[in-house]
């Protein structure tokens, strides 16, 4: 599908921008206000959300509002690709959502660049705002790399490092990533044309995954600190879970959660306690503060508790 409202600007820096969603908004709107964009490349409309409604990707939302043309394929395999992303110096990637093969690579003759959302070599993949607060980092940060086939591996044009301080979310993450990866495609661009980039190194490369729904299910044999990354990174994408009294097929979702060091349960084991709802883990327990019931609004532990009786266990 393709939407055609011409390009905005006339800067002489002719670029193509792909990306899907809402993270990747901000550096589209930087790219607009520093080049010609001539495309906008994001995946179709797709079914979202309780009700299943269709809903645009939030780059071609953004596109438009830019009055930038949107061309929205199935994918960027066969012949039309090479026919619709002609003309352009430079390809501009975030989160676009498929892997681009050398054929795409090689058709800009300023190359491909990525803007990743960790430091690199560290966590190259889908995931590195949830890996890097799962594993508990201390520092982020956007890369802009140049694009090569093996996934997110490489040279580096330039990192920008991120603090991401005492129990960080991930939507804060994301919101500031989303920030921080505008101003340094911004940064890059102003340099232009860049010096060479720098080779990544192979022996400190680590890899995240695409996440699923499984990646959430909770283990309270787990420790306070684990289970406290563990929720502060998944929620709310993939979402974090656990099930009551063993019923796997009933998911409640756990949306946020406190540390209660000094408290003595087995792991699972379920306490209210003055209001608190309260599951054991390995070394103390975690006070469930927001839930979820499946096909229910979510609430606080103390609006939960009033219209549930509490599990014996979860896990």
């Amino acid at each position: 599908m393709t939407t055609d409202h011409g390009p905005r600007t006339t800067h002489p820096l002719r670029t193509i921008f792909m990306g899907t969603p809402e993270i990747a908004v901000p550096a589209l709107r930087a790219l607009a206000a520093r080049t010609r964009v001539l495309s906008v490349v994001t995946q179709p409309d797709r079914p979202a959300g309780r009700g299943n409604h269709v809903q645009a990707p939030a780059v071609k939302t953004a596109a438009l509002e830019l009055g930038l043309r949107v061309w929205q394929p199935a994918t960027l395999k066969g012949a039309e690709a090479a026919l619709e992303l002609q003309g352009a110096d430079l390809f501009v990637v975030m989160a676009y959502g498929e892997l681009l093969r050398q054929p795409v690579l090689d058709l800009p003759p300023g190359g491909c660049i990525n803007l990743h959302g960790s430091l690199l070599p560290r966590w190259r993949g889908a995931s590195p705002l949830q890996a890097a607060i799962r594993a508990g980092d201390a520092d982020s940060g956007v890369t802009v790399m140049r694009m090569v086939r093996a996934l997110d591996a490489g040279p580096v044009y330039r990192e920008e490092r991120l603090a991401l301080g005492e129990r960080p979310t991930l939507p804060w993450l994301h919101d500031v990533m989303a920030e921080l990866a505008a101003g340094a495609l911004d940064r890059f661009l102003a340099a232009w044309p860049p010096p060479a980039p720098i080779a990544q190194d192979e022996a400190a490369a680590s890899v995240c995954r695409k996440l699923t729904a499984e990646d959430g299910r909770l283990d309270f044999t787990a420790t306070m600190l684990d289970l406290d990354r563990w929720i502060r990174a998944y929620t709310p994408a993939p979402g974090c879970w656990a099930a009551p009294d063993g019923a796997a097929e009933v998911r409640l979702r756990i949306l946020s959660a406190d540390p209660q060091a000094g408290v003595t349960l087995s792991p699972g084991a379920v306490l209210v306690a003055g209001g608190r709802l309260l599951v054991g883990c390995a070394d103390g327990a975690m006070a469930i503060t927001r839930l979820q019931s499946p096909g229910k609004r979510a609430l606080s532990a103390g609006e939960w508790l009033n219209g549930n009786g509490p599990p014996q266990r979860l896990g």
